[in-house]
C-alpha cells in the first residue's frame, strides 16, 4: 500500500455491484478489500486495519445496520462507516446514523460521489498521521503495526496487531474471548486454544520492550487492555 493511500473495506453481497465500485475506487488510488456478508466483514476487520467501511444495508443473514452497531458498540471499532442502501426514507437514515455511520448514500449513486465522500471523511477523521490509538501511555500506529511508549517501539506481527487494536479500541471495557476468536479466525477457529498462545507471546514481547504488558485476563470472560481490576 502506498503511503497515504486510503484503505476501504467494501461489504456488498452483489458481486457485480461490488466489482464495479471496487474497480472505480482502485482506479482512483484507493485500496479496496471485499466481504460478502457480516461474518466475512468481522474477520476482515480483525485481520487488518481499514480507514473506512462501506456497508450495504441489505446483506444476507445479518444486515449492515446491525453489523455496524455490533462492531461499534460491542467491539469498540472506531473506523468510520458509510451505508449504501436503496431505502432513502428519513427513519432509515436515522437508524443508520444511530448505528454509528457517518454517512448514508441512497442507490443509485455515482461512484464519483462515493469517492469524494470517502476522501473527505478520511481527511477529517484520520488527518495526515493516519490511524493512531493512545491508551495509558501506549500509542498504536495501526497502519504501521507499531506499538510505542516514550522512545521505545515494538513492531507487531499481524495477529498481535489485530488483538491490540481490538483491545485498545474497547478500552476500558473487556473484550470476550469468543469475540476475539471470531474476529481473528471467523467460523474456522482452531480446536486448540491459539488465542491464549498469541496473548502470551504478545505479553512477552511487550515485557521485553517496555518492561510491562498491561494485558489483563478477566477470568471466564476475556481480555482487557490495562492493569488492575
Amino acid at each position: 500500500m502506498r503511503a497515504g493511500q486510503i484503505k476501504v473495506l467494501l461489504v456488498e453481497d452483489d458481486l457485480d455491484v461490488a466489482a464495479g465500485i471496487g474497480d472505480y475506487l482502485e482506479a482512483n488510488g484507493l485500496e479496496v478489500d471485499f466481504a460478502a456478508n457480516a461474518s466475512e466483514a468481522r474477520a476482515q476487520v480483525a485481520r487488518s486495519p481499514f480507514d473506512l467501511l462501506v456497508l450495504d444495508v441489505n446483506l444476507p443473514g445479518q444486515d449492515g445496520v446491525s453489523l455496524c452497531r455490533e462492531l461499534k458498540r460491542d467491539h469498540g471499532l472506531a473506523t468510520p462507516a458509510i451505508f449504501l442502501t436503496a431505502r432513502g426514507g428519513l427513519q432509515d437514515k436515522l437508524d443508520g446514523f444511530a448505528a454509528g455511520a457517518v454517512d448514508y448514500m441512497v442507490k443509485p449513486f455515482a461512484p464519483a460521489e462515493l469517492l469524494v465522500r470517502i476522501r473527505a471523511i478520511c481527511a477529517h477523521v484520520s488527518g495526515p498521521s493516519g490511524v493512531m490509538l493512545d491508551v495509558d501511555g501506549f500509542r498504536l500506529d495501526v497502519h504501521g503495526g507499531l506499538l510505542s511508549r516514550g522512545d521505545r517501539q515494538l513492531q507487531l506481527h499481524s495477529t498481535g496487531l489485530a488483538i491490540l487494536q481490538r483491545l485498545m479500541q474497547a478500552h476500558p471495557r473487556t473484550v470476550g474471548k469468543q469475540v476475539l476468536c471470531q474476529g481473528l479466525w471467523g467460523d474456522q477457529t482452531p480446536e486448540s486454544d491459539p488465542l491464549r498462545a498469541h496473548i502470551y507471546q504478545l505479553r512477552q514481547a511487550m515485557l521485553d520492550c517496555f518492561g510491562e504488558a498491561p494485558l489483563t485476563t478477566v477470568r471466564g470472560i476475556g481480555y482487557r487492555f490495562g492493569s488492575g481490576s
